[in-house]
């Protein structure tokens, strides 16, 4: 389990920098503006998604040092209510022809609050994660993008 934060928010975890692991990786073979595009149209299509203003006190991520990353937080009404932040790497920029984004979802935040790691669920929870990421939004993107993901430890 996270170690709360106090000194930012009674609710924050304390994920220190170097520390954000994560779920599977999705590696899409695109360039990053065409995920960023099938972002924005997701957001558009289905603003449920984005953030509650009943959660907006639980994204802390740029207070706590994670600014540096390109990423995208999903909200999640039906049980479990939750929210995935997700971070995604461009590695078209080497070589530059190449085509390949790597997303993950890499911290839960679940109704009390706290955002978990991977490492802080049991196996069929982060299967359940897994899957609902695939469901809710790997399969979304791919329609968008006309493109199959692929799945990676």
């Amino acid at each position: 389990m996270c170690v709360c934060d106090y000194s930012l928010s009674a609710n924050s975890c304390n994920i220190s920098s170097g520390t954000l692991g994560g779920f599977n990786s999705r590696v899409f073979p695109i360039k990053k503006k065409q995920l960023d595009m099938a972002l924005d149209r997701l957001y558009e299509d289905y603003p449920g998604y984005k953030i509650p203003d009943k959660w907006k006190d639980f994204d802390t991520w740029s207070r706590r040092g994670y600014n540096f990353l390109q990423s995208r937080i999903f909200y999640f009404k039906d049980q479990p209510e939750e929210m995935y932040y997700m971070t995604f790497i461009d590695l078209s920029i080497t070589p530059p022809d190449s085509k390949q984004v790597i997303i993950a979802v890499r911290a839960v935040c679940q109704s009390n609050g706290m955002w978990l790691l991977e490492e802080d669920f049991d196996e069929r929870e982060r299967e359940r994660i897994e899957q609902r990421f695939d469901d809710e939004i790997i399969s979304k993107l791919e329609t968008y993008t006309r493109t199959k993901a692929r799945r990676e430890k």
